[in-house]
């Protein structure tokens, strides 16, 4: 771990910025998940924390990728967003045909998730209680990676 000294003689224009990944389409891998309530309602939220690790089609290309930040994929944890048969929309066809995966819950085909490949296609949106941070959003799934 570095100390403070090392810190206060780097050249500020010697540390890189990450930047919010283009849009494109990209190959995926998924880093972690977690839970959360959102909103006035409290509604219940999973977010699925992925990397970008391989460009399909964008203007960067895969060196580029270390110095971007990562993205994720929201879905709602309620029966009726469960039953929507779009895999960007529903945690259950995300996980079930997209990755494959089966489980007795929600719980064990999350922790399954980690590690695995998807290709998918990157949006940008202004979120945040002001819109005013932009933010990488995967807004369509092409196929499970290989």
């Amino acid at each position: 771990m570095a100390d403070i000294i090392d810190f206060l003689s780097m050249n500020p224009d010697d540390v890189q910025e990450s930047i919010v990944l283009p849009e494109g389409s990209y190959d995926f891998v998924i880093t972690s998940y977690r839970s959360d309530k959102v909103g006035e309602n409290q509604n219940e939220i999973v977010r699925i924390n992925v990397k970008a690790n391989a460009v399909l089609e964008s203007e960067i290309t895969d060196s580029d990728l270390d110095h971007c930040e990562p993205t994720r994929l929201e879905f709602w944890a309620t029966s009726r967003a469960m039953g929507q048969g779009n895999p960007v929309i529903s945690i259950k066809k995300f996980l079930t045909q997209t990755l494959g995966l089966s489980g007795v819950s929600f719980g064990e085909m999350l922790e399954q998730s980690i590690g695995q490949t998807f290709s998918g296609v990157v949006k940008h949106e202004m979120v945040g209680r002001n819109k005013d941070i932009l933010q990488a959003s995967v807004k369509r799934i092409i196929n499970k990676a290989a």
